[in-house]
């Protein structure tokens, strides 16, 4: 074996043991970004599933000044953001919902709370604020 071939011979396995290095430091990042995926994900749908945030989309639907401002349809956006827990019927909620429709784009805020499993519902803030516009109350 000559010199050259033992060096090629060489470099090939160093090669071989930065491949696999690689590719279990890129298995890691992946598995890494899928995890934080599917927490935001299940984030995302416990706020999405929420009665205050159905009640929210509803309102802003039927409200006619937000369908004046943003038109028709209006649609929700994928990121919400904020929080809700309950807990024995007692719940409070605090989030945002990035809205749209074919004039405009918005943000609905909400906060509320509930004082007992058959209570509603009470929104301290409940309204769209319209992108360069005005904050439209959503009632209660």
């Amino acid at each position: 074996m000559s010199a050259i071939e033992h060096g090629q011979a060489g470099k090939s396995q160093t090669g071989k043991i930065v491949g696999c290095i690689g590719c279990g430091c890129l298995g890691l990042i992946v598995a890494a970004v899928a995890g934080f995926g599917f927490m935001f994900w299940g984030i995302a749908k416990v706020i999405t599933g929420s009665e205050p945030y159905q009640q929210s989309i509803a309102a802003v639907e039927s409200n006619a000044a937000a369908v004046e401002a943003l038109g028709e349809p209006i649609k929700p956006g994928f990121f919400s953001s904020g929080s809700i827990s309950t807990e024995n019927g007692v719940g409070k909620a605090d989030f945002t919902i990035p809205v749209s429709g074919p004039k405009g784009k918005g943000t609905l805020r909400v906060v509320a709370s509930k004082s007992s499993s058959s209570a509603p519902w009470t929104y301290e803030t409940w309204q769209l604020d319209v992108e360069g516009g005005e904050s439209i109350p959503l009632g209660q």
